[in-house]
């Protein structure tokens, strides 16, 4: 191969490159059971965003937690109403907080930034939920 065809590649490779989209987030976190926590998402690249999802895995599935867009706002799901805010609303970061975490709230969550024009970016983030220590009891 030439070295004009080789810097071509290289070229095409680099621009290709500079125009991954990726998403920053912390990938798994524990709490405390009664303890609160947040999950963030921040999108690393500067693409147009229409909104951002927030989702829960549920047995396979993707149940809709909260969304974000500047034409509707902030919308969370009924359900999750009671103890799901959100920490921070915008279309090129996001955070919702838990509170009150209990055992059914352990488990993996999605940020899903939908962007033009790569589509939806997904950030994947697991929760761990312990139990209180009970004190330790020393029989004399």
């Amino acid at each position: 191969m030439s070295s004009e065809i080789l810097r071509g590649i290289l070229a095409s490779s680099v621009q290709v490159m500079h125009r991954k989209v990726q998403v920053m987030h912390r990938k798994v976190q524990s709490v405390q059971a009664g303890g609160n926590v947040t999950f963030s998402c921040r999108l690393i690249t500067n693409e147009d965003t229409l909104q951002v999802t927030w989702q829960k895995e549920i047995e396979g599935a993707d149940e809709n937690i909260a969304t974000y867009s500047t034409m509707n706002g902030q919308k969370i799901v009924k359900s999750y109403g009671s103890h799901v805010s959100f920490a921070h609303s915008g279309l090129q970061a996001s955070a919702i907080s838990l509170q009150g975490v209990t055992f059914q709230d352990e488990g993996c969550y999605k940020c899903i930034f939908n962007t033009f024009p790569s589509g939806a970016v997904t950030g994947r983030m697991c929760l761990k939920v312990y139990g209180k220590q009970l004190p330790h009891v020393q029989l004399l």
